[in-house]
């Protein structure tokens, strides 16, 4: 049965599944970037593991940063995106969670804002350089009642992957490799590092 666009029988079916898994069931995402210039750089959503499954993907997008902040406004700011994987995160939540309730939704909008101290960006002692804050407003159009709509939100945003990993907080594990110019790696497709180079000698 479809409702919301959501086959809430596979979806149900899926639910039972991760029940009775004897274990952790992983989904891995992944993404490569390409600096072009100044602030821009273009990132490629490379493939999802689900399960152990491979799933190809291949969306672009263009990340800048506007121009009164020395950009050339090619594309949405990393801050944006954030917002954006927040806010579509907790709406995707909102509307699967009313479909596996037999809640009919024909319309959700969201607005999302946050902000930041620059000077935390330029590495000023003391200052954060993230997000104080973020708001979520959402506007709803469903078969359900204020308390239902509630319900929803408090569940989506309880489940939602992006919203965990902001507020519990994620390790993060950031390194670096020396890339040899014009040069790749035989047979892997990517770039040539020192550490390649060490393997192959």
């Amino acid at each position: 049965m479809l409702v919301n666009g959501i086959d809430t029988t596979q979806l149900a079916a899926s639910e039972q599944l991760l029940r009775t898994a004897p274990g952790p069931v992983g989904l891995a995402v992944r993404v490569r970037g390409r600096w072009q210039d100044a602030y821009s750089t273009q990132v490629e959503t490379d493939e999802m593991v689900v399960g152990g499954e491979v799933v190809p993907r291949g969306h672009t997008v263009h990340v800048d940063l506007p121009v009164l902040l020395g950009g050339r406004d090619r594309g949405p700011a990393p801050g944006e995106l954030l917002l954006a994987a927040l806010s579509t995160c907790v709406a995707q939540g909102i509307v699967e969670q009313a479909a596996a309730d037999g809640i009919t939704v024909r319309r959700v909008e969201v607005a999302a804002e946050g902000e930041l101290d620059l000077r935390g960006a330029a590495g000023f002692d003391g200052i954060p350089a993230g997000l104080t804050g973020v708001r979520l407003r959402f506007a709803v159009d469903a078969d359900a009642d204020a308390g239902q709509l509630d319900d929803l939100l408090a569940g989506a945003v309880r489940t939602s992957p992006v919203a965990d990993s902001l507020t519990a907080g994620v390790a993060l594990d950031a390194r670096v490799a020396r890339v040899h110019p014009f040069a790749t790696a035989q047979g892997t497709g990517h770039p040539q590092t020192d550490h390649d180079v060490q393997q192959r000698e």
